[in-house]
């Protein structure tokens, strides 16, 4: 009988460590999931496509551990032991759901997978004094080999999960977004890719991988930069809302829709700890300022430019369907011109006409931002116009979508550019003022600067392929 209970309680150990090798071997795969990038799959499927199913992978990890729970439970000898055992099934029992149930909310997923992780450190503690003094003379003593298992993690968690004071920007992956996106009565389109890079808090294993892959960009974290959780929420608006942009611009150009309209400014992001922040609040629409209408982004820096730094201006928004005036104070800009400033980000508000269903599919790899907007813009005309617009070229490119038809800027092009040179791209459109960026990235690469919708359309149908 004794015997049986420590063969329970060594595959409790067991079970336990090997999803916490399963963890580290999840870190590793994520960080360097880039690599696999050039792969493409029968039917036009990419590597982005694979992911999804391959997240389920992760569910091994808690499912290991509820098993080594279940086991722990089942052997334990004591009230408190067995107590131990079933919060570690719960934890691990309610990880394994939240990874199937919270895939669009992973930040909530991964907190669930580290509280049932710790507590699985707990019960290996907990086994292993119980098992010395079940070997022993009843004294507890401790439990030297879950402690050297502990710091074995802790270093392991230093090197690939503690967040430094830096940023890191890497290569990431091709989006095909002639499947990201399908439009209502839309053709299937012809090969658009979107690119997304990836952009977290360093860890110190970044130092490592940037010697060994050169673009890896690594820049320290200014003091202004919002928590983690809200750059998330931001970057899901910035998304929905490019969707929207591009959607609306391709239909108008289909000739289906009136396209966009602007009807005040919006509040895209605060900087922590300026003088709107606790004030306002990222989504509200700027309708006023000191009585004074705002209709977009213009009337809105005309206006400024007549307030004096340091004293407050009445802002009249609209949030969740109210209308309120809020009182909030100005500062100094930072570009040492004295300008009067909040410390917000501002876009236009656009009421976009979208008389077409679009169905987006969902890429766990894609969190969000605007830089997809240009591409999705082309791949929304590319399957309402018969014959597409591609003219059988492997087009690539990023950039935003503004409501003229204008190509933005975005971040990480040098990075982009690399991993659009690891694919079959025959073209690479970026935004005109980036371009040299993009060739520090890929200097063979066929990369063309556009500053509008207009720009790509023209270059595509002046280079046809088919």
């Amino acid at each position: 009988m004794k015997r049986g209970i420590m063969l329970t309680v060594q595959r409790s150990r067991l079970f336990y460590l090997a999803g916490t090798i399963g963890v580290f071997i999840g870190i590793l795969a994520g960080e360097l999931i880039w690599i696999a990038d050039p792969i493409r799959l029968p039917g036009g499927a990419e590597w982005i496509d694979l992911i999804n199913p391959l997240y389920y992978g992760i569910c091994l990890i808690p499912l290991l551990w509820l098993i080594g729970a279940v086991c722990s439970a089942a052997a334990a000898s004591g009230l408190r032991n067995r107590i131990i055992g079933i919060v570690s099934a719960v934890l691990s029992g309610g990880s394994l759901i939240g990874f199937f149930a919270l895939q669009r909310h992973l930040l909530i997923a991964v907190s669930l997978l580290v509280c049932a992780w710790l507590w699985t450190l707990v019960d290996l503690f907990a086994m292993e004094i119980s098992a010395r003094a079940s070997a022993g003379s009843g004294r507890r003593r401790w439990p030297l080999r879950s402690t050297a298992t502990l710091l074995i993690i802790l270093a392991l968690l230093v090197l690939f999960g503690w967040p430094t004071s830096y940023r890191v920007t890497y290569p990431g992956l091709t989006m095909p977004m002639n499947r990201y996106a399908h439009v209502e009565g839309g053709s299937s389109g012809g090969s658009i890719n979107g690119v997304l890079v990836f952009e977290r808090p360093a860890f110190p294993a970044d130092w490592l991988y940037k010697a060994v892959f050169p673009d890896y960009e690594l820049d320290q974290v200014g003091p202004d930069e919002p928590p983690l959780a809200e750059q998330y929420t931001e970057v899901l608006e910035m998304k929905n809302d490019a969707n929207s942009v591009a959607g609306a611009i391709a239909m108008q150009r289909a000739g289906v829709g009136k396209g966009i309209t602007v009807q005040g400014v919006k509040v895209a992001a605060i900087v922590a700890g300026s003088p709107a922040d606790k004030l306002l609040r990222a989504g509200d629409v700027i309708r006023q300022l000191d009585g004074h209408g705002i209709d977009d982004l213009n009337a809105m820096t005309a206006y400024m430019k007549q307030v004096k730094a340091g004293t407050e201006v009445n802002v009249t928004l609209n949030r969740e369907g109210k209308t309120l005036t809020v009182k909030v104070p100005t500062k100094s800009s930072e570009d040492g011109d004295n300008r009067a400033v909040f410390g917000i980000s501002v876009q236009n508000d656009l009421v976009m006409d979208i008389p077409l269903g679009v169905s987006y599919r969902h890429y766990i790899a894609h969190i969000g931002g605007p830089s997809h907007g240009a591409m999705l813009t082309l791949a929304i005309l590319d399957q309402l116009t018969p014959g597409g617009v591609t003219h059988g070229i492997n087009v690539a490119g990023t950039g935003t979508i503004e409501a003229d038809g204008s190509v933005g800027p975005v971040g990480g092009v040098r990075q982009k550019a690399y991993t659009v040179s690891r694919t079959n791209a025959d073209v690479f459109f970026v935004p005109a003022d980036e371009a040299d960026e993009a060739y520090q990235g890929a200097p063979d690469l066929n990369i063309v600067p556009v500053k509008t919708l207009d720009d790509i359309l023209n270059w595509l149908a002046a280079h046809k392929k088919a």
